[in-house]
């Protein structure tokens, strides 16, 4: 979820009242059926219609009334002929005076680009925002946002850049029951590269578009690889994976306090890849560069792995590996080993877990990105944080406020988003209520940027204070 500015909370917050106070029951009514993901026809009827076409229904077809969130807000007076908006500033922006000619065509340009971007996104095509979350047991919520689009509409770059059909996750596949954190994701790295180039090429700036067309050309120095080799090998899935191995633990000096205790953690990224061009690449680098390196080629799995015998409290050999149309740069050996033992069946994966079936209760099994946080890393987290804030130049008052907006127990989250006929549907169970969500994305940075900055304002004015008394004195 997206965090909201200490700006647009107040209108946020307001309009969510607004919207949950107009849908609430009355103690009398009658309690009703909720509808499910399936069935969009049990949408809460408008008890007013629209004079102004909206498109109410068909986003909150996909939402859960009765719970503690319920928001729908309806884009289409601000977005619709976006573009066209847009163009008219080029005549606003033309009329303003003392201008010269040079700087007259380069905001022309400029407009040029905001008008074919705002096209070609198909951001008009959106046409409302809805939001919902309810409580299915104490402290456990599920929620629901919808990014919506007409049926038939949708054709520009925000509705394909991230994935243009909902599909098995597989990278759940590959996550072990030592899984604390995991986020995959769909991208089209070819589809960006040629908004890219698209863009430059119509902008007009043919500054911008020579130093484009050198880009490759740079690229292919700095690597030995051709750009369009590259990025044509890429398969268009892209993940980040932490574990943390309850069974061994680290201990990190601390700094006038006791070490701290965590689970041993390792780090694995993971790429879906169409041939082996960036293994191989690297593998030509690391023979020749002399380094220490243990390989493993077997007819499913290529790896190499780096020997670095440092003094570190964590285990470290950075390798690279290649196996099933995955790429894998993990911190150690054993964290992509264990990736691929679970993808074989010969271990058991994360989703064997009571934690991670509970999670995944109504939550789609087909997307094109999902993000689980474990309770075990939301612990290890909270016990860094408390350290930090032990250690920190916070005042008191700093401290507790930063404090409230703590869980009294770890937080953990399971969310799949796809793309569907009607836009991006994203579905959610955790334990964070999302009102606090709400408040710490404005007031927690809040908090810690006045922990970070008002010391040092105090130390400056100390100090201007210091040169003001040596300026008098020595006048005297």
């Amino acid at each position: 979820m997206k965090k909201i500015s200490s700006l647009t909370l107040p209108l946020v917050l307001s309009c969510s009242l607004a919207l949950f106070t107009s849908c609430k029951k009355s103690d009398t009514a009658t309690e009703q059926t909720q509808p499910s993901v399936t069935n969009p026809s049990k949408a809460p009827a408008a008890t007013t219609q629209s004079a102004e076409k909206n498109s109410f229904q068909e986003v909150t077809s996909h939402l859960d009334p009765g719970g503690n969130l319920y928001l729908y807000f309806s884009t289409e007076q601000i977005l619709s002929s976006l573009s066209a908006k847009a163009s008219n500033l080029r005549q606003l922006l033309g009329a303003l005076p003392n201008i010269n000619e040079s700087d007259r065509d380069n905001i022309d340009k400029g407009l040029n680009i905001v008008t074919n971007l705002v096209k070609s996104s198909g951001i008009e095509d959106v046409s409302g925002f809805g939001l919902s979350s309810i409580a299915r047991e104490k402290e456990f919520y599920h929620a629901k946002a919808m990014l919506h689009h007409y049926k038939g509409k949708g054709a520009g770059f925000l509705w394909t850049l991230f994935g243009q059909k909902s599909h098995a996750l597989d990278g759940l596949n590959l996550l072990s029951t030592n899984t604390a954190l995991a986020v995959f994701y769909d991208f089209d790295v070819p589809l960006l590269w040629s908004i890219i180039e698209k863009q430059v090429k119509e902008s007009g700036f043919t500054e911008a578009e020579q130093e484009l067309q050198k880009l490759p050309q740079h690229f292919e120095a700095a690597t030995g690889l051709k750009w369009d080799q590259v990025i044509n090998s890429l398969g268009g899935e892209y993940g980040l994976v932490l574990t943390l191995n309850e069974s061994k633990k680290i201990s990190i000096p601390i700094p006038s306090g006791q070490p701290l205790e965590l689970p041993d953690p390792a780090l694995l990224l993971v790429a879906k890849v169409k041939d082996n061009t960036i293994f191989n690449r690297v593998d030509e680098a690391l023979k020749s560069s002399g380094q220490s390196v243990f390989r493993t080629d077997e007819a499913d799995l290529k790896m190499r792995t780096m020997a670095l015998p440092l003094p570190l409290p964590i285990q470290l050999g950075p390798t690279i590996a290649t196996s099933h149309g995955y790429l894998f740069i993990g911190s150690t050996d054993l964290v992509v080993k264990e990736a691929l033992a679970v993808l074989a069946g010969k271990a058991p994966g994360l989703k064997s877990t009571p934690e991670f079936q509970r999670l995944a209760k109504d939550v789609p099994q087909e997307g094109n990105n999902f993000v689980f946080l474990s309770e075990r890393f939301g612990n290890a987290m909270r016990e860094i944080q408390t350290q930090a804030l032990s250690m920190s130049h916070a005042s008191g008052d700093q401290k507790e406020l930063l404090s409230m907006f703590r869980s009294e127990h770890a937080p953990y989250l399971f969310s799949v988003g796809g793309n569907t006929d009607e836009g991006w549907l994203g579905v959610s169970n955790g334990n964070q209520h999302p009102s606090k969500l709400f408040l710490a994305g404005a007031i927690v940075p809040t908090a810690v940027s006045a922990a970070m900055v008002l010391p040092a304002l105090a130390k400056a004015k100390q100090k201007a204070l210091q040169l003001q008394h040596q300026s008098e004195e020595e006048k005297k």
